[in-house]
């Protein structure tokens, strides 16, 4: 049985429409400490993380929110079953059932697609270049050109972190949204401890891509992903290692009723992004089909 973990940060109507159609799986819910956790309350079968991270686009503290997230559905989820890790903006694109099969009979055990990160400028740059993005976060505002141009200029000007500081683990990334199972994460936590970890990803960009994934690659639980065979990036982006999620290419826009052909043509168990109201029609033709 899954337990879906979703991290939710906006639109509590939308995560309680989300929890309903998760039913009958349970569902975990860390909810942004920036957000007022009373709104996403009472929501049948879900339990909440009590002690809540601030989070911030792109940060550290997105890792800190998972591994939050994690502990606590680790008491819900035996060793064999699958935490599914979801935002509070995805959407099941087929039926949930249908999902829980997949995961049950699937081949290999954990869902985690991943390539190399310093084979390639720009995503080398991700974790060797410094990102404060905790500090300097993004988002729009009086003072998003002055943010944008620090965060320019620390990543620039500061001096580079050398390839060695990895020693033996070799980073890699893949998309934020995995399914592994309660065993494999336990472990991973006990790991995910040693302050080298954080040491490692704390100024990466967007390490919430890369933090779980590089303890999985770097781990006996690499056998257990669905090709082993750590490869090239080879000019390939994020939406390319979607484990279950159909997905933007270029990670941006609200999905709406347009997208329906292009969801439904990929086969996919979830989608994302989706919002109110832009993303009503969508839903409720997803909701229909199940």
């Amino acid at each position: 049985m899954p337990v879906f973990a979703v991290l939710a940060h906006t639109e509590p109507g939308l995560f309680a429409r989300l929890a309903e159609r998760l039913a009958p799986y349970p569902v975990v819910v860390h909810v942004d400490a920036r957000s007022r956790g009373a709104d996403f309350a009472g929501v049948p079968r879900t339990a909440y993380v009590r002690d809540r991270v601030a989070v911030r686009w792109g940060g550290f503290s997105v890792v800190r929110a998972t591994l939050a997230l994690y502990r606590t559905a680790l008491e819900f989820a035996q060793p064999g079953e699958h935490i599914v890790l979801l935002s509070g903006q995805c959407y099941p694109a087929r039926p949930v059932g249908e999902f829980a099969a997949h995961l049950a009979s699937a081949p290999f055990r954990q869902h985690c697609r991943a390539a190399a990160v310093l084979d390639e400028r720009i995503t080398a740059g991700r974790v060797l270049k410094r990102w404060y993005l905790d500090a300097v976060p993004t988002g729009p505002g009086p003072t998003y050109l002055p943010r944008a141009l620090l965060r320019r200029g620390i990543s620039e000007l500061t001096p580079r972190r050398r390839r060695s500081v990895f020693g033996d683990i070799e980073p890699v990334a893949g998309s934020q949204w995995t399914a592994l199972t309660a065993d494999c994460v336990a472990d991973l936590l006990g790991k995910a401890e040693d302050p080298r970890w954080e040491s490692l990803f704390r100024t990466t960009h967007a390490p919430d891509e890369m933090f779980f994934h590089t303890l999985v690659w770097n781990s006996g639980w690499r056998e257990e992903v669905e090709d082993p065979v750590l490869r090239p990036r080879a000019g390939r982006v994020t939406a390319d290692f979607t484990n279950f999620h159909h997905l933007d290419r270029l990670l941006k826009g609200t999905r709406t009723l347009a997208d329906l052909p292009a969801i439904e043509a990929s086969r996919m168990f979830f989608t994302r992004k989706v919002a109110s109201p832009r993303s009503a029609g969508l839903l409720d033709a997803l909701d229909r089909r199940s």
